[in-house]
């Protein structure tokens, strides 16, 4: 994405940056934590700047000169405007092989393989889920799980964890035992998409509905011990073995 490209897309997404800000801001007020410590653990600016995960390696400069912005800003206008010029300064987000909409992480040491997913097919000004484009989605899938058998012969297990198992429209796309396998988990991370992505549509604006009920929400019952309950909808953890999906995907 060119400097040009990243400065668009981060008016797009504005409102986004917007809502993080306004839940770290709320934690740090209630806890006395600082302001730059809830939003590296409660928001996913430092991933979406393309700093990869919190505290996987030294710390950015990127991400120095930000929260250093941040503790001066008097304003939330002021710490959003400066969200957006670090997210212009930063790097791709993503550095995985990509598949349509999907990516994958390599198998950890326990051969565990995590997929992600987001929006990367907006035609018809409608989303990626939309039910003409399962087959597309059901194709990406297809090829990422044979380039996963190819080059990860060790792998296991796949998980995923995300609010769109919530959504009938994703879990159509998946081994009927891996949707089935869905449960909440016991605490919830919010340095990721998991939670965050159910506030933004499919170009990136946040959704009416969505924004209105987290902050009902994180006005009325914001725990900052599980912030997580300030989204409309969980996320949801899942779980099956590897050779499910090379048979369904292959069957298919």
């Amino acid at each position: 994405m060119s400097g040009d490209d990243r400065a668009a897309r981060a008016e797009v997404l504005e409102g986004y940056f917007r809502l993080q800000l306004m839940l770290a801001d709320a934690v740090a007020e209630r806890t006395g934590q600082p302001l730059a410590d809830c939003v590296l653990s409660f928001t996913n600016l430092h991933r979406r700047f393309g700093l990869g995960v919190p505290g996987a390696g030294p710390v950015a400069p990127v991400w120095e000169r930000y929260v250093a912005g941040l503790a001066a800003a008097r304003t939330l206008a002021e710490r959003v405007a400066l969200t957006k010029a670090a997210f212009i300064e930063g790097l791709p987000e993503s550095q995985r092989a990509r598949f349509g909409c999907f990516t994958h992480d390599p198998p950890d040491a326990d051969g565990v393989v995590r997929i992600h997913f987001s929006s990367q097919d907006s035609e018809g000004d409608v989303g990626p889920l939309a039910s003409w484009k399962t087959d597309r989605r059901v194709d990406e899938l297809r090829r990422m799980f044979a380039a996963i058998r190819a080059a990860h012969p060790d792998a296991k297990t796949v998980r995923g964890s995300s609010w769109l198992y919530n959504l009938e429209a994703y879990r159509r796309l998946f081994p009927p035992a891996y949707a089935a396998s869905r449960r909440e988990p016991p605490r919830v991370g919010l340095n990721g998409t998991s939670s965050w992505g159910q506030l933004i549509d499919h170009r990136g604006y946040v959704k009416p509905d969505v924004e209105a009920a987290f902050l009902r929400n994180l006005r009325q019952d914001l725990d900052p011990a599980e912030p997580w309950r300030v989204f409309p909808l969980r996320p949801l953890i899942t779980r099956a073995p590897i050779e499910t999906f090379y048979v369904f995907y292959e069957s298919d």
